[in-house]
């Protein structure tokens, strides 16, 4: 009786730990529980395309419960879509830096790592065949 009591105990704590983590408890704290109102307010935003207004609720949830993923996600997708893209590719590896297996953030990433490279990033300059000619020394 008294070993099962225990293992239920166990096992009580160990999905309390797990339901913290994936950010789902937010009854007891009141910062959690205003994050959780911003963001749903943040993806209603988003969903008409309000992403200047998203953004703000996104980072207004992060303010209140800093560096989670899923916030850390969203803020991401709503800078890309403001055009803030230097501070997307930050926000996206800020995140992959906290919880480098979450399958959103890597997703997001992915796609938006090959859209940045190819329209965004500046490419590295190299040199065509006649610069610096004027300093080449020929043989004589």
């Amino acid at each position: 009786m008294r070993n099962r009591l225990r293992a239920t105990k166990a096992g009580a704590v160990l999905l309390l730990l797990v339901m913290l983590a994936a950010g789902t408890v937010v009854a007891g704290d009141p910062n959690a529980r205003e994050a959780d109102a911003e963001m749903k307010w943040g993806y209603k935003a988003a969903r008409r395309g309000y992403w200047q207004e998203a953004l703000m609720r996104f980072e207004h949830a992060d303010q209140l419960t800093p560096n989670q993923p899923r916030i850390l996600n969203n803020i991401a997708v709503a800078q890309e879509a403001n055009g803030r893209f230097e501070a997307a590719l930050l926000t996206y590896q800020t995140g992959l830096a906290i919880a480098p297996n979450n399958d959103a953030l890597r997703r997001n990433y992915t796609r938006f790592q090959e859209f940045y490279t190819n329209n965004i990033a500046v490419p590295e300059e190299t040199p065509t065949p006649d610069e610096g000619a004027d300093d080449a020394q020929e043989d004589n």
